[in-house]
C-alpha cells in the first residue's frame, strides 16, 4: 500500500498558536485555576491531552472561576469578552487572549461596516462558535448563510446594503458561488473574502489528492468545521472516504493492500493522530515499500544524524591539523547511533513519551532496534579499544552518562534524576560529542590544548546544543503535554531563540578570529565560508520551520543535522 499524507496535514499555525498559549498557561498558573472559554479547539484527543495537564472548560462566562481563562481559536462574543474584562480590572482573572488573528480580522471588518448601517451577511455554519462571535459584532444587524438555499431567503431589506464575509473555514467554492449569487441582487454591498489561506491551501489539495488516489483517509473531530468540507470535497471526486477520529476506527476491511490512499487532516488535528492512521495503513503493505517505509521510521534519523557527526569529526580535524584516519569518524558515528537508539528504551517516562505512534512503533520493532543499539555500542568500544586504553575509558564513560541520564537516583526522601534539570539533555548531549569527536582525539594524539583546540570543541558543542534545543522547540506542545522539563518550556521559546542565536554568533566570531589568526591551513576566505555556513543554517532552518512552513507538514524536507555536513567541508577547504 502507497500512503501519500497531505503536506497541510495537521495544526494551522492559529491552533497552533492557541494550543501554545494554553500550555503555556498550564506551566506558569501559579497555583491557579486554568479554564479554556469553551472548547479551545474541535479536537477531542487534543482537549484530552490538554486536560490531563490540568486545563479545565467553562462552558459559559458565568462559570469561568477566578484564575487564568484563555479564550478559544474562534473566539467569544464581544459582550463576554467585555465581561471578563471587567472581572480582571478587579483583579479576578488573568485572559490569555488566543482567538485566530485570521478570526480577528473577521471581527475588525464587521466594526469598519457594520456601524455605517451595512447589514452582515456571513457565510458560515449555524451555531458554529465562530460565526456567533462574528454575529456579536454586527450591530446593524445579521444573518448566518450556509448555503445557497439560505442566501436565496435573504430579503431585498436586508441585502440593500450590505456587508458578506465569511467563517475562516468556509468552503472557498461555496463562497464563490453564493457571492456571484448575492452580486446580481444586492445594492450597495462589499465583499470581503475573509477565508484564511491555510483553509483554501487545504481544500485546494483535498481536490488535488482526490483524483490522484484510490481511497481518501479524512483524520479529524467530528465537530471540526474545517475537517467537515473536507470530507466533502473528497467525495465529490466519487473515491471512498473514511471520517474518522482516530486509527481505531479505521475499517481495515476496506483495503487490499495495494491501494493508493491519501490521509488528509483538518486544522485542528495533531499530527499524532495523522502519524497513527499513517502506521496502521502501512503495516497492510508488503514488498519494497514497507521495507523501505520500516527502514527510514527506525534507522532514517539516527543514519543522517551518525554520518553527520562523523564527517564533522573529520573537518574538525583537518582544521586542527590532526593526523585524518577513518577511525575516530567511525567512533563517533558509531556511538551516535548506539545512543540514538538505546535512549528510548531507557526512559522512566515509558516508550510515550515520544508520543502513540512512535510508542507503537518501538513496541512492534523493540527486538531489533535494541540488537541493532547492542550492535553499535559493541562497534564503538571495539573502535575505542583499538585507539588505545584511554581512549575506551572515556568511551565507556561517556556511554555510561548517556545511559544513566535519564535514570532515577533515590536521595533521602526524593528521586533525582538529571534529566529533571531543564537543559540538561542538551548539554550532556553536547559535552559528549564534543568529548567523543575532539577532546578525545587531541589528548589521544597529544596535540597542544591551545586556543584553536578548544574553539573546535565549542564548535562540535554548540552545534549539538542547537540540533536538540531546536527539536525541543518542534516538539515542545508534545513535550508539554507530556509534562517534560525541556529548556524552551523552562525558559519560554523567545528566551530560547535569543540564547540559540547568541551562541551561535560567538561560535561564528571566534572561529573566524582564529582562522584570519592563523592561515596557514587552507584558503581562509574557503575557511571562512564554510564556518558562516555552519552557523547560519541552523538560524534559516528556524526561520523557515516556524515562520514560512504551516505546522503541519512541511512544503519540503530539512534536517537541522545538515549543518554537521557543512563542518565536514573543512576537510576539503583547510
Amino acid at each position: 500500500m502507497k500512503v501519500i499524507v497531505a503536506k497541510t496535514a495537521g495544526f494551522c499555525w492559529g491552533v497552533k498558536r492557541a494550543m501554545d498559549a494554553v500550555l503555556e498557561a498550564s506551566v506558569r498558573n501559579d497555583g491557579r485555576a486554568v479554564q479554556t472559554l469553551g472548547p479551545l479547539i474541535h479536537n477531542p484527543q487534543a482537549l484530552d491531552l490538554i486536560g490531563k495537564r490540568g486545563v479545565a472548560v467553562a462552558e459559559s462566562p458565568e462559570t469561568v472561576r477566578d484564575g487564568t481563562v484563555v479564550i478559544r481559536a474562534h473566539g467569544i462574543p464581544i459582550q463576554d469578552l467585555r465581561g471578563l474584562k471587567e472581572r480582571q480590572a478587579r483583579g479576578e482573572l488573568k485572559i490569555v487572549n488566543a482567538t485566530c488573528p485570521e478570526v480577528a480580522k473577521v471581527h475588525h471588518k464587521i466594526k469598519k461596516w457594520s456601524p455605517k448601517g451595512y447589514f452582515t451577511v456571513i457565510l458560515g455554519t449555524h451555531g458554529h462558535a465562530e460565526s456567533v462571535a462574528h454575529r456579536s459584532f454586527a450591530e446593524s444587524g445579521s444573518a448566518i448563510v450556509a448555503n445557497m438555499a439560505e442566501a436565496e431567503k435573504l430579503t431585498d431589506e436586508q441585502v440593500k446594503k450590505v456587508l458578506v464575509v465569511a467563517q475562516t473555514t468556509f468552503t472557498v467554492k461555496d463562497y464563490h458561488e453564493i457571492t456571484d449569487y448575492l452580486r446580481t441582487r444586492a445594492g450597495d454591498a462589499v465583499f470581503e473574502n475573509t477565508i484564511c489561506e491555510d483553509t483554501w491551501t487545504r481544500q485546494e489539495e483535498a481536490e488535488r489528492l482526490a483524483r490522484t488516489v484510490d481511497a481518501v483517509i479524512v483524520v479529524g473531530g467530528k465537530a471540526s468545521s474545517n475537517t467537515k468540507h473536507l470530507a466533502e470535497l473528497a467525495r465529490k471526486h466519487g473515491k471512498p472516504v473514511q471520517y474518522l477520529e482516530t486509527a481505531a476506527e479505521l475499517d481495515l476491511t476496506a483495503f487490499t493492500g495495494s491501494e493508493t490512499v491519501g490521509v488528509l487532516a483538518g486544522a485542528s488535528t495533531p499530527t499524532w493522530l495523522v502519524d497513527e492512521v499513517v502506521d496502521v495503513l502501512e503495516q497492510l503493505g508488503d514488498g519494497p515499500s514497507r521495507w523501505r517505509n520500516f527502514l527510514q521510521a527506525a534507522f532514517g534519523a539516527s543514519f543522517l544524524m551518525a554520518i553527520g557527526a562523523g564527517l564533522m569529526t573529520l573537518g574538525a580535524h583537518k582544521w586542527l591539523g590532526l593526523p585524518l584516519g577513518w577511525r575516530y569518524p567511525a567512533l563517533t558515528a558509531s556511538y551516535v547511533i548506539a545512543m540514538y537508539l538505546l535512549s528510548p528504551f531507557l526512559d522512566p517516562l515509558g516508550l510515550g513519551a515520544k508520543g502513540p505512534a512512535r510508542a507503537r512503533f518501538l513496541e512492534r520493532n523493540q527486538r531489533i532496534l535494541q540488537a541493532s543499539a547492542v550492535a553499535a555500542l559493541g562497534l564503538t568500544l571495539v573502535l575505542a579499544a583499538t585507539l588505545g586504553s584511554k581512549v575506551l575509558l572515556v568511551v565507556i564513560a561517556a556511554c555510561l552518562v548517556g545511559a544513566l541520564y535519564k535514570h532515577r537516583f533515590p536521595v533521602g526522601a526524593r528521586v533525582f534524576s538529571l534529566r529533571s534539570i531543564p537543559g540538561s539533555k542538551d548539554l550532556v548531549v553536547s559535552l559528549a560529542l564534543a568529548s567523543v569527536a575532539i577532546l578525545l582525539p587531541v589528548w589521544q594524539e597529544g596535540r597542544a590544548w591551545d586556543l584553536r583546540t578548544f574553539a573546535a570543541a565549542f564548535l562540535v558543542g554548540v552545534l549539538a546544543f542547537v540540533r536538540t534545543v531546536i527539536y525541543e522547540i518542534r516538539d515542545m506542545q508534545n513535550d508539554q503535554i507530556i509534562g517534560k522539563e525541556t529548556l524552551p518550556i523552562f525558559l519560554g521559546k523567545a528566551a530560547t531563540k535569543v540564547i540559540l542565536l547568541l551562541l551561535l554568533g560567538s561560535l561564528l566570531a571566534g572561529t573566524l578570529w582564529l582562522t584570519f589568526q592563523n592561515r596557514q591551513q587552507g584558503h581562509p576566505l574557503a575557511v571562512a565560508l564554510v564556518l558562516v555556513l555552519c552557523s547560519a543554517y541552523p538560524v534559516l532552518y528556524l526561520w523557515l520551520f516556524h515562520e514560512r512552513f504551516t505546522t503541519g507538514r512541511t512544503r519540503f524536507e530539512l534536517s537541522v543535522d545538515f549543518s554537521f555536513y557543512l563542518v565536514g567541508l573543512l576537510a576539503i577547504v583547510c
